[in-house]
């Protein structure tokens, strides 16, 4: 789960449909870049194929590319792929790179058209990598070769990967703070967790539930200001477990009211009015706690809970309960100058640097900054078993133990070895991030990286390493 935009890709079925030459591509989609810098979608829509608009009418696809405008204009192309059925391209936009893929069949109309962020191709050829591990014990070694694979894509900046088995805590540093920097990241290099943070909010519900604040089952609208008749369905009212394990069914990130802009966007400054315009706003179509749909909204909406239940901001109520008495020293949301001395540089999927994320709304959700050692220092709280808050969090609340959720933990059960699992993975513009915690090992893995490419397998692959080298 990821603070990012999201662009979907939409298409039809080119099933039957005559195939068009690249010439053929290359009109239509100039035509579609010209409409597109003036945004002018309705002209895009009418460009469409009655396949096409038969799957899509013309209010989807002037919603889905009104999440495009603030990208800026569209400067140059470049083809990246010359299919049989259909074409990709590399948009340039002020902002940021789209890869746009198109179907034609001829000059003037399209049958298939979609818009995602265009992701740097991994280009395995790099053979050697910085490091600090001494390769001296057999954990060194399974490290090593777990990172081997993704370390050796060019594009990757660094990563750091801290180990905890029976109480141990072990922490390794591959490649770059910063590209060309020659500098390695240490057990004080800051990254972005993105959605790790939810755990940590799991925790605090977990918290004020055993303090007697507040109860699992509450209606959330206990702890809003107004009357919001919306937040229920067919009588059964949001209650605050639902929106720590993903069936509240409120949206991810909806819009704010009226301005057509993420309330994550860290453009804005987003306010308790902004937060009363989207509840408001708000329309139900499931009882709540029946289905599992991931909420970033969900979560910053418990976060601002938090807040009114202690009278305290998120932040200091996460000092107070986690960071203090886990002495997670180095783990914050705000930052003084000198913090960014030790801050890694994100890069986000195509390559460029990202700048440092901060919005209110995205604090409980996805606003934690920590070190591979405050993270491994995290995970050993989670396995003390007199921590009775982070216990709380780790019980099941939806779903089974083969697949299922906690308070913001997912919770499951793994293919091989057959051992219980709490994990949660997280993302921003620039880092991606991994926990894995296997209480019947006393064992848990973190993997923190600086580049945002959150769907990169072979990241993925450095803890299922690590872990079967526990297995018999």
């Amino acid at each position: 789960m990821k603070i990012i935009l999201s662009l979907l890709l939409i298409s039809t079925t080119l099933a039957n449909a005559q195939i068009a030459d690249l010439a053929t591509h290359n009109i239509v989609k100039d035509s579609l870049i010209t409409k597109l810098n003036r945004n002018d979608y309705k002209a895009v829509y009418s460009m469409a194929d009655s396949g096409f608009k038969a799957g899509f009418s013309e209010n989807d696809i002037i919603n889905f590319l009104e999440n495009i405008r603030s990208l800026g204009k569209i400067s140059s192309s470049t083809l990246l792929n010359d299919g049989i059925e259909s074409k990709e391209y590399r948009l340039f936009f002020a902002k940021k790179s789209l890869q746009l893929t198109l179907g034609v069949n001829n000059p003037k109309t399209f049958q298939s058209f979609g818009l995602s962020f265009y992701k740097l191709p991994v280009v395995n050829t790099r053979i050697k990598f910085a490091s600090d591990n001494p390769l001296k014990t057999p954990l060194d070694s399974i490290v090593q070769r777990a990172v081997a694979t993704y370390m050796s894509n060019k594009n990757v900046a660094g990563i750091s990967v801290g180990v905890l088995k029976d109480g141990k805590m072990y922490s390794y540093n591959f490649g770059e703070v910063k590209k060309g920097s020659g500098q390695i990241a240490n057990n004080n290099t800051l990254y972005e967790i993105g959605s790790i943070t939810k755990t940590f909010t799991g925790i605090l519900l977990a918290n004020a539930v055993i303090e007697g604040k507040v109860k699992l089952n509450d209606d959330i609208r206990k702890y809003l200001d107004g009357g919001y008749p919306n937040l229920e369905f067919g009588g059964q009212p949001i209650q605050l477990v639902h929106l720590s394990n993903h069936t509240s069914r409120l949206p991810s990130q909806p819009n704010i009211y009226n301005m057509q802009v993420s309330p994550f966007d860290p453009s804005i400054k987003f306010d308790a009015k902004m937060l009363k315009d989207i509840l408001h706003h708000i329309s139900l179509d499931t009882l709540p706690g029946t289905k599992v749909e991931y909420s970033n909204f969900a979560v910053g909406l418990l976060g601002s809970i938090l807040e009114k239940v202690y009278g305290m901001s998120y932040e200091q109520i996460l000092k107070t309960f986690i960071l203090e008495p886990y002495k997670m020293s180095k783990t914050k949301i705000t930052f003084s100058k000198p913090d960014f001395t030790y801050y890694a540089q994100g890069y986000d999927v195509e390559g460029s640097l990202t700048s440092y994320w901060r919005n209110k709304l995205a604090e409980p959700a996805g606003g934690i900054r920590s070190t591979v050692h405050d993270m491994l220092l995290y995970m050993k709280e989670q396995l003390n078993k007199k921590n009775t808050a982070a216990s709380l969090s780790h019980q099941l609340s939806f779903g089974t133990t083969k697949n299922g959720k906690g308070l913001n933990w997912g919770i499951g059960t793994t293919k091989t070895g057959n051992h219980l699992r709490w994990s949660h993975d997280g993302g921003t513009d620039g880092f991606t991030s991994l926990c894995l915690i296997y209480p019947e090992l006393n064992a848990g893995i973190i993997l923190l990286t600086n580049n945002g490419d959150h769907d990169n397998g072979s990241f993925y692959e450095i803890g299922k390493a690590i872990y079967n080298s526990w297995l018999p």
